[in-house]
């Protein structure tokens, strides 16, 4: 039997079966168990320039399921922005950090730096955790500090910040009723 494609278009075609073939191939049959917080805002001032909050993290098979959790992210998202003050404010642009704090040592996990500048602010900072997850786990619980500090005088204007949290927990496809999520402040 002969082919009454012409040569140019035979290969092509040839790769666009082999790719949606492959599709199918590459599903890892897992899927993601979301979670996140309401956006609080916070305003940090050249008087009161330190604020914090702490989130525990619960991370877990419902009881007797059975279910592992294989990934975990925890990302806390900081949107800063900048007021700069109506008139005889200093000319002094303030930094602003994020730090975030596992409690369960007191070491400090992830930090973040900017300072303002002339036209410039950054969008968002966002902090994390390294969870390492070697083998499948059934259970995650910590608790975390944010803490949010900007500079004092000299200067000046009022720094508000938007702040939340989403956390992601990879499991089986099958088991995504099996796994929760939970996030509350203490």
């Amino acid at each position: 039997m002969t082919s009454t494609l012409e040569p140019t278009l035979r290969i092509p075609l040839l790769l666009l079966g082999s790719l949606l073939l492959l599709t199918p191939a590459c599903d890892t049959g897992s899927d993601w168990v979301t979670q996140s917080t309401e956006v609080e805002s916070l305003a940090l001032t050249p008087t009161e320039p330190h604020l914090e909050r702490r989130l525990h993290v619960v991370a877990r098979a419902r009881p007797d399921t059975g279910a592992k959790i294989s990934v975990l992210h925890i990302t806390f998202e900081t949107e800063p922005r900048w007021e700069r003050p109506e008139a005889g404010g200093s000319d002094v642009h303030p930094w602003y950090r994020v730090r975030l704090v596992d409690e369960r040592d007191g070491q400090v996990v992830d930090e973040r730096v900017t300072v303002f500048g002339e036209g410039s602010t950054p969008d968002s900072l966002s902090v994390g955790p390294d969870v390492d997850i070697e083998d499948e786990i059934s259970r995650f619980e910590a608790t975390y500090r944010l803490e949010l500090d900007r500079q004092g005088p000299p200067s000046a204007g009022t720094l508000h910040v938007n702040w939340s949290v989403i956390t992601e927990a990879l499991t089986d496809a099958d088991d995504l009723e099996r796994v929760e999520v939970l996030l509350t402040q203490p």
